[in-house]
């Protein structure tokens, strides 16, 4: 299992990563995290955080997203998935 912390997410930053076997893009604005599922709707890659920009871009066919997940530059159709999480101690867990 894979853990991701949340004290390890730096303030106005997104991380790519795992919580277990699912795919996560987790970013921490004003104190608040948000998770969505990390797979580019387009053609199913993973996106990688743009700290420059503050955007998810999907390497693979060029999709952007908007940090909270909108959809910012096609080709990909759907934003990408809020997921449910909680955190316990300093873990994000999926619900």
């Amino acid at each position: 299992m894979c853990l991701l912390k949340a004290s390890e997410i730096p303030e106005g930053e997104g991380v790519a990563g795992q919580i277990g076997l699912v795919f996560v893009a987790v970013r921490k604005s004003e104190g608040a995290i948000s998770v969505l599922e990390n797979v580019c709707t387009h053609m199913g890659c993973h996106t990688a955080w743009n700290s420059k920009e503050q955007i998810w871009d999907c390497p693979c066919h060029g999709s952007r997203y908007h940090a909270d997940g909108t959809v910012l530059r096609g080709p990909a159709p759907l934003p990408l998935p809020h997921l449910d999480f909680h955190v316990e101690g300093d873990e994000i867990v999926l619900d």
